[in-house]
């Protein structure tokens, strides 16, 4: 099968790309770092391909909050071009395309309203399904997440009145590989949580593992609790796999082990971290 992925080298994007790879199928890439912009594709782009998987966008409640403009430039402009391109193709291209949970409270940001706005459009897609991913971890993800902030040693303050739904990259991976090898999108919905249904208090989380913090109120343009509804991605034979806890206690003491064997081997100014 031939799969045109927007954002392949993005978080989400290099997973998908290096699984449906060994999976033994051929991979488009369509990435800004790779001089293509989502804005500029069209039908003859898609020659011999079989479905998209749309994952290019921009991703940061607030900072969409102080540039609306380019977030629906990117995010609602991008999506219909390539929307329309699908469309174009005599007989159509499936399209799988990244919403997120942000979606579901979609008035709180501008980033929201953007995912939202392409949900919409996606209803007039015959062939397109909408997942809304949670809060996505594992190798790779951006340092300005909570988790590498955590590996990092670099907190200094966490939301008290916040709750995240944290589901791992090779789940979601699982989730899109879902509709992705699929032969029949009729019997889809149009739209889809991709989380655990279970959500985590962030000041807990983080007080859990041995952080001292400030503690903040979140902000308003942020939703209080993301918790995915996995109902109906589990009748599809979905779940699951991955252990938050495992994973975090894996990560957290790899690291501590690491700095007290480097700890032995250098002397003190040569050290890159502070103790």
């Amino acid at each position: 099968m031939n799969i045109l992925i927007t954002g392949d080298k993005g978080f989400i994007g290099k997973h998908l790309t290096r699984s449906v790879i060994k999976d033994g199928h051929q991979v488009l890439g369509w990435d800004t770092s790779d001089g293509k912009n989502i804005n500029d594709i069209t039908s003859k782009d898609l020659n011999r391909i079989d479905i998209i998987v749309h994952l290019a966008g921009i991703a940061n409640v607030h900072e969409s909050q102080r540039n609306p403009d380019l977030y629906y430039k990117v995010n609602v402009e991008g999506t219909r071009k390539v929307f329309r391109a699908a469309a174009e193709v005599p007989g159509g291209v499936p399209v799988i395309y990244a919403s997120s949970s942000c979606a579901k409270e979609w008035w709180r940001s501008a980033y929201g309203t953007t995912k939202k706005m392409t949900e919409v459009m996606g209803e007039e897609i015959n062939r397109s399904v909408a997942l809304r991913f949670c809060n996505v971890y594992g190798e790779g993800q951006p340092s300005s997440m909570l988790f590498p902030r955590m590996f990092d040693g670099k907190m200094s303050h966490a939301v008290r009145d916040h709750s995240r739904d944290f589901i791992h990259v090779d789940d979601v991976i699982s989730a899109i590989k879902i509709f992705l090898y699929s032969d029949d999108f009729t019997k889809f919905e149009k739209v889809y949580d991709v989380g655990t249904g279970i959500s985590h208090s962030i000041i807990d989380l983080v007080k859990q593992y041995g952080f001292k913090v400030t503690e903040k109120i979140g902000d308003m343009c942020e939703m209080k609790d993301n918790t995915a509804n996995i109902d109906e991605l589990t009748k599809l034979g979905w779940a699951p796999k991955s252990d938050l806890h495992k994973y975090l206690k894996g990560k957290l003491d790899g690291d501590t082990k690491f700095k007290k064997y480097i700890q032995r081997l250098l002397p003190k100014k040569l050290r890159f971290w502070r103790n």
